[in-house]
């Protein structure tokens, strides 16, 4: 055992803004810095900052800087000589921390700083106040790290297919006819999803809502809360719309242990994985699942040498209500399992900041490990449309021997040998709904899409007709699997009728 290249979290930091003048607005590389610096108090190593020699920074949607790194460095004082920033995507911030992990494991990096931040909450009080934020927008220019694809195929494009809101709910409905459940049923399995985790958001002081709202609060439509696209409410969406930020800080056991900060505080990631699927969500097998899910977990938990059923706290992506009980069911969580699916609060109450929800998910782990130490943490993340996971396990306790991924061919077989359905770009003639949604506008139904199929098995994107009793219809019937006829438009766009 050589302690210089055993990873162990010291510190982690968080910070929750609520705007409501211009003074009061904040940037995001200065609540990453507000982070950062909780992050070094919680270890009690103030001092370490400035000699972090990994910067880790998760991709940020609300404003851009030339070099979010060296931003962020300059605040804390920091040279340090490795400088990621990560491309669009949610499973960064475990990615981050995963090559944080390794750096250290192979002698490169002795301190590693990795946070992530969004400012939306500032730049609407801005709005409000008739002003704009103050800050330097600067065109970025540092080569982005992680996965780089494209999200969306020319054909999910040009119909628009693009507004996670749309894709996800595309995946809910799917999931709801491959359960048989009615929509009752279904909305209601949902507001209680989200009613379980407003709970836990309500004891997380890092909350964007603190308040505790019951399942008809969330799937009942009113003027705040209204339709977005079919089932989903407001109130079940991710909550974009927040100033928060968060930052780990990880160093090697020998650092720590040089710094004399008290082994209670250390946190071991334990285990890290990451799979992705056919890229695009109309080269899925089918729409309501999730196979490369169950092999980034078994990745993680396997280079943790921990069975899923000895996990003792989980925190599952939660963009959209779909996601976590898809990964539930990829994993054979049983429903009735005692474990909640989040010790955070979920993206619709505790808030969806962007790319760095699990990097929170993180932070919060790391308290309640901390509590309880010889527990096991499993925090799953996702990029994209459900296109990526990424999972990390953290333990508290005694801190491994070693650092080392595991191989990933065998987690990969399944995976590699998926085939994607036949795609029919102009298609013509009666077809079968696979799975659909509605988008809202201005309160009403306003358009749709469907995934479906031809007779020969080939599968098809569409638009609904702009025809308001078939909008109806498709909120208030299950559609699925019923036959319809779909036409390609003069401008190219396929167009669906019941």
């Amino acid at each position: 055992m050589d302690p210089e290249r055993i990873p162990v979290i010291v510190g982690v930091g968080q910070t929750v803004n609520r705007p409501k003048t211009m003074e009061e607005l904040r940037e995001p590389a200065d609540l990453i810095e507000a982070a950062g610096r909780r992050a070094a108090e919680d270890a009690g190593a103030e001092g370490a900052l400035t000699d972090v020699d990994m910067l880790g920074v998760v991709n940020i949607l609300s404003w851009s800087y030339e070099d979010p790194p060296a931003t962020v460095a300059e605040r804390i004082g920091a040279q340090p000589g490795i400088g990621w920033y990560t491309s669009v995507g949610a499973c960064g911030p475990q990615w981050l921390l995963g090559q944080a992990a390794d750096k250290i494991a192979e002698g490169e990096v002795k301190i590693a700083l990795i946070g992530g931040a969004e400012s939306y909450a500032s730049r609407s009080a801005a709005r409000k106040c008739g002003e704009r934020p103050p800050w330097k927008r600067e065109p970025g220019t540092l080569d982005l790290m992680g996965d780089t694809r494209h999200a969306s195929t020319p054909i999910e494009e040009q119909h628009g297919l693009i507004v996670p809101s749309d894709v996800y709910a595309l995946f809910e409905n799917a999931r709801r006819h491959e359960k048989g459940q009615t929509l009752e049923e279904h909305r209601q399995e949902i507001a209680d999803l989200c009613a379980e985790m407003g709970r836990v958001a309500a004891q997380n002081p890092y909350a964007w809502f603190r308040q505790e709202r019951s399942a008809e609060d969330f799937c009942t439509v009113s003027d705040r809360n209204r339709m977005v696209a079919f089932p989903y409410t407001k109130l079940m969406c991710s909550m974009i719309f927040t100033d928060q930020s968060s930052a780990v800080l990880m160093m090697s056991l020998a650092e720590a242990r040089r710094r004399k900060i008290p082994e209670e505080k250390y946190v071991c990631p334990v285990g890290f994985g990451e799979a992705y699927d056919l890229w695009y969500v109309t080269h899925r097998r089918n729409l309501y699942d999730s196979p490369c899910a169950k092999a980034a977990v078994e990745m993680a938990l396997a280079q943790a040498g921990t069975p899923l059923n000895e996990v003792d706290f989980l925190d599952l992506y939660s963009c959209f209500p779909c996601v976590p009980r898809i990964v539930r069911d990829a994993l054979e969580i049983d429903p009735t399992d005692p474990r909640p699916l989040t010790v955070t609060g979920g993206m619709s109450n505790f808030g969806g900041p962007g790319n760095n929800y699990s990097l929170h998910a993180v932070c919060r782990m790391a308290e309640i490990l901390r509590e309880q130490p010889g527990k096991t943490g499993l925090v799953q993340s996702v990029s994209w449309f459900l296109s990526k996971h990424g999972v990390g396990a953290y333990r508290s306790g005694p801190c491994p021997e070693a650092w080392k991924r595991v191989d990933k061919e065998p987690f990969f077989r399944e995976l590699e040998a998926l085939e994607a359905p036949e795609i029919v770009e102009a298609p013509e003639g009666e077809a079968t709904v696979e799975t659909y949604t509605v988008g809202y506008q201005g309160g009403e139904p306003g358009y749709g899409f469907v995934i479906g199929r031809m007779p020969g098995g080939a599968r098809f994107l569409a638009r609904v007709e702009d025809d308001p009793d078939t909008l109806a219809v498709m909120t208030t019937e299950e559609v699925i699997g019923r036959k319809g006829k779909v036409r390609q438009s003069p401008a190219g766009t396929n167009l669906f009728s019941l």
